[in-house]
């Protein structure tokens, strides 16, 4: 087999047991160290009653924090941003919340019920000048196909995913596997996203933990090291504010109900 993110060797890494039944192995690519499952053949039974997750109960926490650092990035590096995507949206919630901010956010995910951001779906074909994927790399048996998909409808693209440790990093050690969940199927190293960077002609700056950019142009490493910590966020985008979208996007909902309703009451 070889490694679906730079086509190195791989070689048996671990095995778990997932979703209390299954036998799962994983392997290693050798020369970039992505570590996946090499048969996820449960995962319709993973997602079968909701792609989130009952155990994932840091959701809304994460949706806070990661709309602070989406909201600091676009400020300090890409003020001009106009439509934005978040793919694989989940609920919504961070949409409404960087909406919220002045942040112009549409909504996709096909696995999930938009809750919180109805009205503000993304629209076939639409080109985006910032996407993101927060939490959905690890999910993925093909990365490189979704990300250079997502990499030709957006200039920039900004993904969270749990970096491999160096040690303690097998079934059992790292948290990250989620085993009862049976959802994340590949983990990245540091060199396994540079590698998924040059395959598609982009350059990468991380925090080194969990927050990645892929681009052309992108954040310095201390900048990225920065957004990890909130006092300094907050001092970023209380110099750097956007008006709330929260009443324009009430208007703009209200004025559709009342032209359907029009339209409705033609005869």
């Amino acid at each position: 087999m070889s490694c679906p993110i730079c086509r190195g060797a791989e070689a048996p890494f671990a095995s778990a047991t997932v979703l209390r039944k299954y036998a799962a192995r994983y392997v290693r690519c050798g020369d970039c160290g992505y570590v996946r499952a090499a048969d996820p053949h449960w995962l319709a039974e993973a997602y079968a009653g909701s792609a989130i997750t009952t155990l994932d109960t840091g959701i809304v926490a994460r949706n806070l924090d990661l709309a602070e650092r989406t909201a600091a990035l676009l400020a300090w590096h890409w003020p001009q941003a106009g439509a934005c995507l978040d793919h694989g949206a989940g609920s919504g919630l961070l949409v409404r919340l960087l909406r919220d901010r002045g942040y112009d956010f549409r909504w996709r995910d096909p696995y999930s019920a938009n809750l919180f951001a109805r009205g503000f779906e993304a629209q076939p074909g639409a080109h985006y000048d910032l996407a993101t994927a927060f939490e959905v790399i690890e999910h993925l048996a093909d990365p490189l196909q979704t990300l250079a998909a997502l990499a030709a409808e957006a200039d920039v693209l900004v993904l969270s995913s749990e970096l491999l440790p160096a040690t303690r990093n097998h079934p059992g050690e790292w948290h990250y596997y989620m085993l009862d969940s049976g959802q994340h199927i590949g983990f990245f190293s540091l060199p396994a996203l540079q590698a998924l960077a040059r395959r598609l002609g982009l350059r990468l700056a991380s925090d080194g933990r969990w927050l990645h950019v892929l681009s052309r142009r992108v954040p310095s490493p201390r900048f990225m090291r920065l957004l990890r910590k909130r006092r300094w966020r907050h001092w970023l985008l209380r110099h750097r504010r956007r008006a709330t979208l929260a009443w324009s996007d009430q208007a703009a909902l209200q004025a559709r109900i009342d032209a359907a309703a029009a339209h409705d009451a033609t005869p």
